[in-house]
């Protein structure tokens, strides 16, 4: 409980925010499409952002987490992120709704997870930044 309280007074941050100095990495892109969750977050700097930057491709590798920018955000409707409601509406067939949730280093502060609760986080492993 106690964490639960102490991520309440953070500000929240969005599983998927672009890649930036300070910004956490949350996961890789596997070869299967999904998200492999960095199983502690790691804050990347100026120099990695430029060498995947020049590689391409960056939201089809990687995601990452960064302040919600709430009503800067283009996907900002009516008081609430409207990818974490498309995210939770869209369950996965192998994560049923008992399944237990994946490992993810950002949960207690997640914008997804505080609006959308277990559902988002059962979806958030598909969700990539660049899709084809």
């Amino acid at each position: 409980m106690a964490e639960r309280a102490d991520a309440e007074k953070t500000e929240p941050l969005c599983p998927s925010a672009a890649p930036a100095a300070g910004a956490i990495l949350l996961g890789v892109v596997r070869r299967d499409g999904k998200v492999g969750y960095v199983s502690s977050p790691l804050r990347v700097d100026e120099g990695f952002v430029r060498r995947i930057e020049a590689e391409g491709e960056v939201g089809k590798r990687f995601r990452f987490a960064g302040p919600c920018s709430e009503s800067r955000c283009g996907h900002w409707r009516e008081g609430r992120c409207g990818v974490s409601d498309a995210v939770a509406a869209h369950p996965t067939p192998e994560r049923g709704p008992d399944a237990p949730l994946p490992h993810c280093s950002i949960r207690s502060g997640c914008r997804w997870f505080r609006q959308s609760g277990a559902a988002a986080c059962r979806s958030c492993a598909l969700v990539i930044t660049d899709p084809d």
